[in-house]
């Protein structure tokens, strides 16, 4: 908007009425006005708050709203100590609104469709898998060197280079803690290679030891050398293009309670001490040694197919290795206080 410009005004602001200096006070025009009524409106359209009569807090809802929304940049992660579920706004009830998905909730995936979150989605699906991302180095389009299509599966085969064999690394052991191929990631093929059409598809089958990945492909049996490229956007989801899939990331959250099943305590934790006994053969003596592991030479054996060897008595206690920590027990000094939290991503708008 502008300021007042209307007769009367003084330097462009409201000027009181006098019967000497000012004697029409400053004229509020319709231009004014309007600009004035349009301003707020837009402050209300920006949550689509219908206009009513009578109302004086429309506005200040719309402001809370603001607040709200753009408190957090788009896809920003942060961390709160209570779960809430995903809101919408409500103009009567504007602190409640709650435009972010809480990742620690995720069990196996979770899609989430561009109906309800129109901001988040395209921003998730943009994103690509980097080697190297904002180092030296850095790519995200992974160079491909032969495809072959077989019965109806469709294999890329990667070049033997450090970016190309990390992606490979990482999405080997990804697909074994995400259990299966089943609801996972996605290659994406900007351009046609060979008979293989441009698009996003599911993947069926990682060999990081092949350099290979293979996913679901419909077409005549056929292969050859290219010189192309693949990304990986874990986010997309093949055959949509307004779905995002985002997956749990409990191993991630800032959560130390001391137990996966149980949440919401923020409690003292505990030193645990190592115990117990073991039996080890060795073809040659080892010296004896302190601290949580150490060994003493007991009685020598006979192996029943080869020749002699020693045999260790290997003590587990932590008594002389106070920093060692395994199993569940907690008989030791106390540690600091942990905080548990869960994990959100900010989708800035969520529509129910």
């Amino acid at each position: 908007m502008r300021k007042i410009a209307g007769p009367g005004h003084v330097s462009n602001e409201f000027a009181d009425y006098d019967p000497i200096t000012n004697p029409d006070g400053t004229v509020v025009t319709a231009q004014w006005a309007n600009d004035v009524q349009r301003e707020l409106i837009g402050v209300q359209d920006e949550f689509s708050i219908a206009e009513a009569d009578g109302s004086n807090t429309y506005i200040l809802s719309a402001i809370k709203g603001m607040a709200i929304k753009y408190g957090k940049k788009l896809g920003e992660v942060f961390f709160s100590e209570e779960y809430e579920a995903p809101a919408a706004f409500d103009k009567d009830n504007p602190e409640d609104f709650n435009p972010a998905v809480c990742l620690s909730s995720i069990e196996d995936h979770l899609d989430i469709s561009a109906t309800n979150w129109p901001d988040l989605v395209p921003v998730l699906r943009a994103r690509p898998a980097y080697y190297m991302h904002n180092k030296t180095g850095e790519k995200y389009q992974f160079d491909v060197t032969n495809w072959a299509i077989v019965s109806n599966v469709a294999t890329l085969t990667f070049a033997n280079t450090t970016a190309e064999l990390a992606i490979l690394g990482v999405l080997s052991e990804d697909t074994v803690a995400h259990g299966g191929y089943g609801n996972w990631q996605t290659i994406t093929l900007a351009s046609a290679i060979g008979d293989i059409a441009a698009g996003d598809y599911a993947i069926t089958d990682v060999d990081a030891a092949s350099r290979t990945i293979s996913f679901a492909y419909a077409a005549s049996d056929n292969s050859g050398g290219v010189t192309a490229v693949a990304s990986f956007y874990r986010h997309r989801v093949a055959g949509s293009t307004t779905t995002a899939r985002l997956f749990p990331v409990d191993g991630y959250a800032i959560m130390s309670e001391g137990s996966d099943r149980v949440s919401g305590f923020r409690k003292l934790d505990q030193m645990q001490r190592i115990t117990g006994d073991v039996i080890v053969a060795s073809g040659s003596a080892i010296a004896p040694a302190t601290g949580a592991f150490y060994q003493t030479a007991i009685a020598d054996g006979v192996a029943a197919t080869s020749g002699s060897y020693n045999r260790f008595l290997v003590s587990l206690d932590s008594s002389g290795s106070p920093n060692a920590r395994t199993s569940a027990t907690t008989d030791g000094e106390t540690r600091p206080r942990n905080i548990a939290a869960y994990m959100y991503l900010w989708g800035r708008s969520y529509v129910a």
